[in-house]
């Protein structure tokens, strides 16, 4: 966790000033909010590069948002099931990043569009990532729960993405991750549910691909596509666990032919992340390149519960009593730190 602050911090460095703000998003009927949306932040002379947003719960947005200054926009994380908090801040339309070294952290959101360089998306729950721009440089996806896909700009101009730790789930008409170049994709989980013939992984070249788990749960397309390790592709694909290749003599160092074996693999119980913890004799237990886990709980930066923002107290309980004592009304709260 430590590398993962202090690459997230190395990003902010750059464009943070020495009077960073901290600004509050929410609607009108929420006390002591300064802005009803992102792009009213976007659109005042206070906000500056290196400000954070904090989105309120309450903060349900169905307008396109358009990021515009290197900030950072925190949200309340995405799973509500072990907090008394029924709702959390909410974008059910796209958010467009266009200004580098944008952070987004702990958000659910529907779609993300990258435009520039150096934006992090982290913890956050989405169902569609999209590199929109040809100029677009490396950007990354931390710790995510994707029910849905990860697209670079084309098959013919493709991107670069940094993914990793993230569970990427898909049951529709597409490929999970596709058309990227010179990228990242390690200790993913990575599931095609769709009962079509698409890919986990195509149109992707050059790119390191470790420690991933990749299972396609269809019975007649592979998690791989040919594509990919095509004639001079250049990708090194080591210590994935897949449920089944196009060519065995391709994955001399990955674990093949797991099929639909969920709970070899995982714990599956719980929800969102917890759900893909290692079970106690997974065959991912030690077979990372590094001699630790494959999945999206080993490597680098793990996939904590529930998406909440790190070191930002939250209610977990609020009891209020039915009568009062001493002519005041009890009150009793339970808060939590998500340090992890």
């Amino acid at each position: 966790m430590k590398q993962k602050i202090l690459f997230l911090l190395t990003l902010l460095v750059a464009s943070v000033g020495t009077q960073a703000k901290s600004w509050k998003i929410g609607p009108s009927s929420v006390t002591g909010m300064d802005f009803a949306s992102i792009n009213a932040a976007m659109s005042s002379s206070n906000v500056s590069a290196g400000d954070s947003l904090y989105l309120d719960q309450y903060y349900n947005e169905s307008a396109e948002q358009t990021v515009t200054k290197a900030v950072v926009i925190i949200g309340t994380g995405y799973d509500t099931s072990t907090t008394d908090e029924q709702v959390v801040a909410t974008l059910t339309s796209s958010l467009n990043l266009k200004a580098n070294n944008v952070v987004v952290k702990s958000v659910k959101l529907t779609r993300v569009d990258f435009y520039n360089n150096q934006c992090v998306l982290d913890r956050c729950y989405i169902t569609y990532v999209m590199v929109n721009s040809s100029s677009a440089g490396l950007n990354h996806i931390y710790s995510c729960y994707i029910y849905g896909t990860v697209h670079g700009l084309s098959s013919t101009q493709q991107s670069k993405l940094d993914i990793q730790n993230n569970i990427i789930i898909y049951n529709n008409n597409n490929n999970c991750i596709d058309n990227l170049y010179s990228s990242i994709i390690k200790n993913n989980v990575i599931i095609n549910n769709y009962s079509n013939q698409n890919y986990c992984i195509r149109y992707v070249k050059n790119s390191e691909i470790a420690n991933n788990i990749i299972l396609n749960t269809v019975s007649f397309s592979y998690d791989v596509s040919s594509d990919v390790y095509a004639s001079g592709s250049g990708n090194t694909i080591e210590h994935n666990i897949l449920s089944r290749a196009s060519s065995l003599s391709y994955y001399p160092t990955n674990m093949i032919n797991y099929g639909n074996s969920m709970s070899t693999l995982f714990n599956q119980t719980g929800h969102f992340s917890d759900y893909y913890k290692l079970a106690e004799n997974s065959p991912a237990r030690g077979y990372a390149t590094d001699g630790g886990d494959v999945g999206c709980h080993g490597g680098m930066f793990g996939c904590p519960s529930g998406g909440r923002p790190q070191y930002i107290p939250y209610f977990t309980k609020v009891t209020v009593g039915s009568r009062t004592e001493n002519g005041k009304l009890p009150v009793s709260v339970t808060i939590k730190i998500q340090d992890e």
